[in-house]
């Protein structure tokens, strides 16, 4: 049984000399059947065979080490329309015991970074204070999984993690957004010009909500309805002339009763 809790990185932390380089493909996605490479800084390069089960917070896990020439096999048998996923990953100490795994990508992934944490039980898990440097939680994102971001569309995939969190953007939310540009998402870290500023024209037998609008509501689809008022003052610039004939007729006829 795996444990782990997943962040994205608000400020890239000072990292330590050594590191894995991993190489993981996917046989299946369904059961998710994954094969890896691990070369360590020091050390022989190891490789491992692994199924997981479930999402989330709690995952089943079963994972054996493999030969080289296994490793080899597998590779040609990787799941259609899937791509290698190409990473570093860092062992950073926490001041509270934990270990944080930080997962920095090249490959089709480079940019999108992330970092995990591992516990023992759930109420461990739950109970977890994550550090300054943590950004936004993915543990139950739907879109976060490495069998979704090994397709070929993963790279669009990592970019609306990035780009569209689930839930509404704060002032906070703009505040991170040097880190991303950095990794390399700046145009897809905000909200769009066309996202702030497509509001609805309203005319005047609308009520104009008071406050803010909250860019949390779907700005692609807001409607910008035309108004009729420009049409109203030109029809009312033209004179008119109906009640002058009218008042010269009357005279001629006399006096109204």
């Amino acid at each position: 049984m795996e444990i782990e809790r997943q962040f994205l990185v608000d400020i890239i932390p000072a990292l330590p000399d050594t590191f894995d380089s991993i190489l993981q493909g996917y046989v299946s996605l369904f059961p998710e059947i994954r094969i890896r490479s691990v070369r360590p800084s020091e050390g022989p390069e190891k490789f491992y065979l692994t199924v997981k089960r479930g999402e989330g917070l709690v995952r089943d896990e079963w994972e054996t080490e493999i030969s080289s020439r296994e490793f080899s096999h597998l590779v040609e048998c990787l799941e259609k329309g899937t791509w290698f996923i190409e990473k570093l990953r860092y062992r950073l100490p926490l001041s509270d015991g934990h270990v944080a795994e930080y997962h920095r990508h090249s490959g089709h992934l480079k940019g999108f970074d992330y970092v995990e944490v591992e516990f023992r039980s759930e109420e461990e898990a739950k109970t977890f204070e994550p550090p300054y440097w943590f950004g936004r939680e993915v543990t139950e994102d739907p879109r976060f999984s490495y069998g979704k971001l090994a397709r070929e569309d993963g790279t669009h995939l990592a970019k609306l993690i990035l780009a569209r969190p689930p839930k509404p953007w704060t002032p906070d939310d703009f505040e991170t957004l040097g880190t991303l540009e950095m990794n390399g998402f700046a145009d897809l870290a905000r909200p769009s010009d066309t996202e702030v500023q497509a509001a609805p024209i309203v005319t005047d037998e609308q009520s104009v909500p008071s406050g803010p609008s909250d860019q949390s509501e779907q700005p692609d689809s807001a409607e910008i309805v035309p108004s009729d008022e420009p049409e109203e003052q030109e029809e009312d610039k033209t004179p008119d002339t109906s009640g002058a004939e009218k008042a010269e007729t009357k005279e001629e006829d006399g006096p109204a009763r």
